[in-house]
């Protein structure tokens, strides 16, 4: 059942009785105070927003082996779900509740693209290859995703966060300490949590970065059947680009309709018991950000799927992360 939301805006109207000649002065002045104190507010709104902003964004960036440029987010405090700024929300965004970070991250500045999936794997598994090698890598399963995020880690000589076996559309994989990711040296996958941290930076908007769609994400509504080069759109306030939109993006966690009433406060993580396709029994990984074959409403940054971890879309794709220690 789909949560409708409606915000119901209630305008109190003062009627005035008697002679009001002499007040009309008055009122004048009163208006003119109240146009001043709002505007203070909103200015006062403005640099705490950006304050906020700041505080979230951690300012260094450094280029990872892959030849992406992964972006520091510091720890903080955030409402993860159904917030305020959203809308059309889903049961499974509530409730909302606050969320603690407490290790600053680097996440990738764009989805991982063709080009360096290619360069790193040697293969390039898109299925919308046309586009180009600055699109973003599709028709990714999550152990594919969790097998590049290895690859990337080993380039760098850290600490691999998966155990994979195979490869290409063959690769299974495990989580090294699946209840605890955050303490991975090396490169993985998002935690949902800190996706949604990554994609809000601070802000309530309800794509990452816009309430507009087509300022941020390239979505059904605009994509004309295919992806697109990445970081054509404007970033957010964090500086990423196609959080919302492009391609979906796995994540580390188990997809849960009921996650929210249940997780931890405090970095929390959805273990995943990972699925067996021999028995088609197990878990699916969630999946955000939406992309170029979902509506618009797929691309909120508060929107939750899940999907087989072998799913191969030309719809899924990745971002890298790393705890920064």
């Amino acid at each position: 059942m789909r949560v409708a939301l409606m915000a119901l805006l209630m305008i109190p109207l003062a009627v005035g009785c008697g002679d009001d000649g002499d007040k009309s002065g008055d009122d004048t002045g009163r208006s003119a105070d109240a146009d001043a104190d709002a505007d203070a507010d909103a200015d006062a709104d403005a640099d705490a927003d950006a304050d906020a902003d700041a505080d979230i964004y951690g300012g260094d960036e450094y280029t990872a082996p892959h030849g992406g440029t992964m972006v520091k987010i510091s720890a903080h405090t955030f409402e993860m779900g159904c917030t305020a700024g959203m809308s059309d929300c889903d049961e499974d965004e509530y409730p909302v509740h606050p969320v603690t970070l407490s290790n600053d991250f680097f996440i990738g500045e764009t989805e991982v693209t063709q080009g360096e999936y290619l360069a790193m794997m040697g293969t390039n598994p898109s299925q919308l290859s046309s586009c180009g090698l600055d699109c973003p890598v599709d028709t990714m399963t999550w152990y594919m995703s969790a097998a590049f995020a290895n690859a990337v880690s080993n380039s760098e000589g850290l600490d691999q966060c998966y155990t994979c076996t195979g490869s290409g559309d063959s690769t299974l994989c495990d989580i090294v300490v699946p209840d605890d990711p955050y303490s991975c040296g090396g490169y993985r996958l998002p935690t949902e949590a800190e996706w949604e941290a990554a994609a809000r930076c601070g802000e309530d908007t309800l794509y990452a970065g816009s309430t507009v769609i087509g300022d941020v994400a390239w979505a059904s509504d605009n994509a004309d059947g295919t992806t697109h080069t990445v970081a054509t759109k404007a970033s957010n306030a964090c500086g990423l680009y196609d959080m919302s939109g492009n391609v979906s993006e796995w994540t580390q966690d188990v997809y849960s309709s009921s996650y929210y009433a249940i997780s931890s406060r405090i970095d929390p993580v959805g273990t995943l018991n990972f699925w067996d396709p021999s028995t088609w029994a197990g878990d699916y990984p969630s999946l955000r950000g939406g992309g170029w074959i979902n509506p618009s409403q797929i691309s909120r940054v508060t929107q939750r799927q899940g999907a087989s971890p072998t799913g191969l879309s030309p719809g899924y794709g990745l971002r890298l992360v790393r705890t920064s220690f």
